[in-house]
């Protein structure tokens, strides 16, 4: 049977939802949890990512997947030094060659709202508290760790949970306030939307994502479809209770989840099916009789105290329960006859020298030579007799002496066994140290069987790369040019800038999927002018300084003795750092130049077909091309347009007042009905605020579109 590890906030995982899991794996828990039932499928160790234990349970165990849970789930705090620990969970599970990593976040990472520059880059994120900065910047840790990892690992951002017992979570802490008549804290307005997720919805979602083999790693919302706002919430609470008092706290809500989740179902066939607000009174009434009705005794704050005392006061307390233990005997069976020739408090020595060591022996030893010396006391032996009759020590040093060779013993047993541990760890270093070299063996063939089929079928791979350029659409050329360094370079951080004919500034027409919120929309070529300067010699461009604020390769394409396009490679593996590889992009670079160079003439020579007569307007046939092409990119993640379709159908006049308002790379089309239309292209809804309220000044009425017609 596959194994699972959860670790992180373990204590969010109820009972029964560990329970589901446990029908289809063995699940193995690193963390602080307290499981009311014993199962042989779950297993508990007190241990965290950032212990020796941890690094060890991946040896013990070969995990399928591992799940790690933020501590800023289900309205947490967070834990301490979170980010570390999942960054230990994500450096082992590469290590082991773990299948897949499942964390679970929060909606509130994504509670931010965007501030914008002048030219429509991302300026930065203002969060509206520190608990949603300090969950997204955990999900920063997981995307950087996404593109530098072949590791499978998969995001979920999730609402708040609940299951049939609720304690731990946050509709439990709601609970405990009610029951203890205390107020009830809520981080936002009335009317602001709230979720709830049951664990066994959950539990099943993580079933699927385990099993499935054909996904990749990203980043999912999971909603459930049932949204209601937290004054409803207020108003089934008091249902359970009238007299509560509610406060909101009033954080702005920006985040934006769509209300079901569409990703996620297409990808892992996931279905939401229990409504939690419609159980949140059955829920209460459980709540009041498996956990308010079993706590508060004395028995239990007892134990909390002694934990709250750790580990190291616990011997000394058993130190003195058992010395007291042991006088108590002695005191009752002085008069015995079987007592005679049985030491009770020798017994006792012996006992705390050979369980705690040397220490504790010797300090049981003086308790008892105390206890000696007030009994000699007792009978009228004072100091001096005592010190002056050597028969007098004899007991003395025997205590000492039992206590001290015991103590020994049991030092020598635990430094044995401290030993034993060194030993293994350093087997097991050279174990991994094996693995790593067997596993870079079965890499570097895999690595030179791919070289060695990709050059017997390099000529049909450059076949294949002329054929998709051939078009004479340049939006199509920077598409397929795209898609063809992607997949020949082996690379997904690509990026094509259009250049303007002052060559001050560069657009962004096309880049990966994973590079397309990374990068803003327009550069300085003075902040490049290095790179500027190697380009337009015809030469590849390289980081060799590896500047994080530049990308690794760069290569241009000129036109007319300027450059006009700029193609980029910003993050490279440590295989991607030679010639070799150089000359391949350098090559890719070529054709997509052959091809653009040729799309370039065939507009100049088909202006009059292309434009209306005097004007920068498209005709219908090629601005439909233009858009499909612009739909696809969308689609497939690679850039992002919006589209307008203007009241006025003059055409002279719109394209006066459009002077100097529109970007190089945006253009005016028609549709057969003669409307125009605007195509803003690189550009969404968030920060097209900026070139909606020029366009208004302008004097132009205008209506956002999604197609043409």
């Amino acid at each position: 049977m596959a194994s699972i590890l959860i670790c992180g906030n373990t204590q969010l995982f109820t009972e029964n939802a560990l329970m589901h899991l446990a029908e289809e794996y063995q699940v193995v828990i690193a963390g602080d949890i307290s499981l009311k039932t014993k199962h042989k499928k779950i297993i508990v160790y007190h241990t965290n990512p950032q212990e020796e234990q941890f690094r060890q349970l991946y040896d013990v165990y070969s995990f399928q997947a591992v799940y790690f849970v933020s501590g800023y789930a289900d309205g947490g705090e967070g834990l301490f030094g979170e980010v570390q620990q999942l960054e230990k969970v994500m450096l082992e599970c590469n290590r082991s060659r773990v299948d897949k990593l499942i964390v679970l976040s929060t909606f509130e990472s994504q509670n931010y709202v965007i501030q914008y520059g002048k030219q429509g880059e991302i300026l930065k994120k203002e969060y509206s508290s520190s608990r949603n900065f300090g969950a997204a910047q955990m999900e920063e840790m997981c995307r950087y760790f996404m593109e530098r990892s072949k590791l499978c690992c998969v995001l979920l951002r999730l609402p708040y949970l609940a299951d049939e017992i609720n304690d731990k979570n946050f509709l439990g802490q709601i609970f405990h306030n009610i029951y203890q008549n205390e107020k009830i804290l809520f981080p936002y307005h009335a009317g602001d939307p709230i979720e709830f997720l049951s664990f066994s919805d959950l539990t099943a979602l993580l079933i699927q994502i385990t099993n499935e083999t054909e996904d990749e790693s990203g980043a999912y919302n999971v909603s459930t479809g049932y949204r209601y706002t937290y004054g409803e919430l207020e108003e089934l609470l008091k249902i359970t209770d009238a007299n509560i008092k509610v406060i909101y706290e009033n954080y702005p809500y920006t985040a934006d989840i769509p209300e079901y989740p569409v990703q996620v179902r297409r990808q892992y066939g996931f279905i939401p099916m229990d409504n939690v607000m419609e159980d949140v009174g059955k829920f209460y009434r459980v709540f009041l009789r498996e956990v308010a009705g079993k706590k508060g005794g004395i028995g239990a704050k007892l134990l909390k105290l002694a934990e709250k005392a750790g580990k190291g006061a616990y011997k000394y307390i058993e130190l003195l329960v058992i010395f007291a233990v042991a006088e108590l005997i002695s005191q009752y069976t002085a008069d015995s006859i079987y007592f005679r020739f049985v030491d009770v408090r020798l017994l006792y020595i012996v006992i705390m020298g050979t369980i705690h060591g040397m220490r504790m022996g010797m300090l049981a030893a003086l308790l008892e030579c105390a206890v000696l010396v007030r009994q000699y006391a007792l009978i009228g032996i004072g100091g001096t007799l005592l010190f002056y009759n050597v028969e007098n020590w004899i007991p003395f040093v025997a205590y000492l002496m039992i206590g001290s060779i015991t103590g020994y013993i049991s030092n020598k047993r635990t430094d044995a066994i401290v030993f034993q541990k060194r030993e293994y760890s350093l087997l097991r270093d050279k174990y991994l140290f094996l693995n790593d070299v067997y596993h870079g063996a079965v890499e570097n063939k895999g690595e030179f069987k791919r070289q060695i089929l990709g050059f017997q079928d390099s000529f049909g791979k450059i076949f294949d790369a002329v054929q998709k350029l051939d078009t004479m659409l340049p939006d199509s050329i920077f598409f397929e040019g795209l898609k063809v360094l992607e997949n020949i370079l082996e690379n997904h951080t690509i990026a094509i800038y259009t250049l303007d004919s002052w060559q001050k500034f560069g657009r962004l027409v096309v880049c990966s999927n994973r590079m397309l919120m990374r990068l803003t929309k327009s550069i300085r070529i003075e902040n490049y002018q290095e790179i500027y300067e190697t380009v337009k010699k015809g030469q590849v461009w390289r980081n060799e300084d590896f500047d994080p604020e530049l990308p690794m390769y760069a290569c241009g394409i000129s036109n007319d003795g300027n450059v006009a396009l700029l193609i980029t490679i910003q993050e490279a593996e440590v295989g991607q750092y030679n010639m070799h590889y150089i000359n391949i992009f350098r090559i890719l670079c070529g054709l997509v130049q052959t091809s653009f160079l040729r799309a370039v003439e065939y507009e100049r020579l088909a202006e009059r077909e292309i434009y209306y007569k005097d004007t920068h307007i498209i005709v219908p046939e090629r601005f439909r091309q233009l858009v499909e092409v612009q739909e696809d990119m969308r689609e497939a993640g690679v850039a992002d347009y919006v589209l307008l379709r203007f009241q006025d159908r003059n055409k002279t006049l719109v394209e006066e007042k459009l002077n100097g308002l529109i970007r190089a790379t945006d253009v005016l089309g028609m549709d057969d009905s003669e409307k125009i239309y605007l195509l803003l292209v690189q550009m969404n809804l968030d920060n097209f605020q900026i070139v909606g309220r020029r366009l208004e000044e302008s004097g132009l009425k205008y209506n956002v579109v999604d197609e043409m017609g």
